[in-house]
């Protein structure tokens, strides 16, 4: 880890060294520039390695529009990028303010959608050590997990972009250092003074305090960090080799959870429920679900709301589901080759295909809708056959009964004419 007020020639051999281990000719670099200190240096570090390292790099400047000053801070960062040839953005968002999680959640939820725009190969940013201890401090206070706790990589893929923190090692004070030794300029943000932010809190009242006496402290938290992440690693290793074993078409296999040790079995549900795009639940809450999915009885229909999907246990498997939606809602098909069903329910493409289906004749002249189920619904599949109850389609062919009011029945008028996964009326 670097030493406090290191030469400026050090750190720009430093931030170059790191970069080339990632980039190679011709990368498109992306800076994401704040125009505070930090992204201030490291922005003039790059602007000083493009040409050595051969990279094409920008410059994002994210515009929150929280403070009366967000105009001029834009301002300023277009004029220290052009002094420096270097391309610039300037990408306005919108910080929801009533967000749950508070306003510094809901503007870095707006900032990274931002980065997400960037279109280049890598993004860099200004992260330093000072940030780096007081993460870990926060997700220890947070009650977090290993994963938690390895903090920010100094690589990471996140979307097309891989994400680059070249002065993660490099405690603030050697930033210090080179902004005066380089005479740059850079803004203040005032909201950094706010101790109601947790953060700020951290970086105002406690760490000056851990600095008197453990002034090594930024290099035990970053080794912490690094410990945490290889804890991390090995536990998502162990889950990946465990989800595979236990891999039931889209889901997991009940028993074979049930027959792991309770650390692995939570271990394997948080890898599958976060492979499905959901939130992690607490402890208690991953118990209460392990429990009621795993030890109920084989021809038990388990149905666990979480993160607004359902995770059930149906037939032996445990698989993540759309949660049921509201029953009523109807859509009009007049000849469309694609109709949108609305409110996330998704849409339903038709094709011509000889010999199948609805006859044309039949599609121009009906009084067609879609519609979920609202029960007593028959259907006859096969000419000459009787017709059949829904319920007993639905049963038989094992369509799990929280899909059931969400399907997109069609119907001509009050006849059901398609069901899908089952099939069309043979009346059509």
């Amino acid at each position: 880890m670097a030493a406090l007020g290191r030469s400026t020639e050090g750190l720009r051999e430093r931030v170059g060294r790191r970069i080339a281990a990632h980039l190679a000719p011709g990368s498109r670099l992306c800076a994401a520039f704040s125009g505070g200190l930090d992204s201030t240096v490291l922005l003039d570090l790059l602007a000083g390695l493009r040409e050595s390292h051969g990279f094409v790099l920008s410059a994002l400047h994210v515009h929150h529009g929280l403070s009366r000053n967000a105009d001029r801070w834009a301002q300023a960062c277009e004029a220290f990028a052009a002094a420096r040839g270097v391309a610039i953005r300037v990408e306005r968002v919108t910080v929801e303010r009533g967000h749950p999680a508070g306003l510094e959640a809901s503007a870095r939820v707006a900032r990274h959608a931002a980065f997400a725009k960037c279109g280049a190969d890598f993004l860099a940013l200004a992260h330093h050590a000072d940030d780096q201890a007081e993460t870990v401090l926060l997700q220890a206070l947070r009650g977090t997990g290993v994963k938690g706790l390895s903090a920010m990589a100094e690589a990471r893929r996140v979307g097309g972009a891989v994400w680059l923190r070249p002065l993660l090692a490099e405690p603030r004070e050697a930033l210090i250092v080179h902004a005066r030794e380089a005479e740059l300029e850079w803004v203040e943000d005032e909201s950094n003074e706010l101790t109601a932010f947790d953060r700020n809190f951290l970086r105002h009242e406690v760490m000056p305090v851990l600095e008197r006496r453990f002034p090594q402290y930024r290099e035990s938290l970053t080794r912490l960090a690094r410990h945490a992440a290889s804890a991390a690693e090995l536990l998502e290793a162990l889950a990946r080799e465990d989800a595979s074993r236990l891999a039931d078409g889209e889901g997991l296999s009940a028993n074979g959870l049930e027959a792991l040790d309770p650390l692995r079995r939570a271990n394997v549900l948080r890898h599958f429920l976060a492979s499905r795009g959901l939130a992690m639940p607490g402890d208690a809450r991953l118990a209460d679900m392990a429990r009621q999915l795993v030890h109920a009885r084989d021809d038990a229909r388990v149905l666990l709301l979480h993160g607004g999907r359902a995770l059930v246990r149906h037939r032996g498997r445990i698989l993540v589901e759309d949660a049921p939606r509201e029953t009523g809602w109807e859509v009009a098909w007049t000849g469309e080759r694609e109709v949108a069903l609305g409110e996330g329910r998704g849409s339903v493409r038709f094709s011509e295909v000889p010999g199948q289906g609805i006859a044309l004749e039949r599609a121009a002249t009906g009084r067609w809708r879609f519609a979920p189920r609202a029960g007593g619904e028959r259907i006859r599949l096969h000419p000459g056959a009787p017709t059949r109850t829904l319920k007993n389609l639905l049963q038989e062919h094992a369509i799990p009964a929280w899909r059931r009011t969400r399907l997109p029945l069609l119907f001509d008028g009050e006849r059901l004419v398609w069901v899908p996964g089952i099939g069309t009326s043979a009346d059509y």
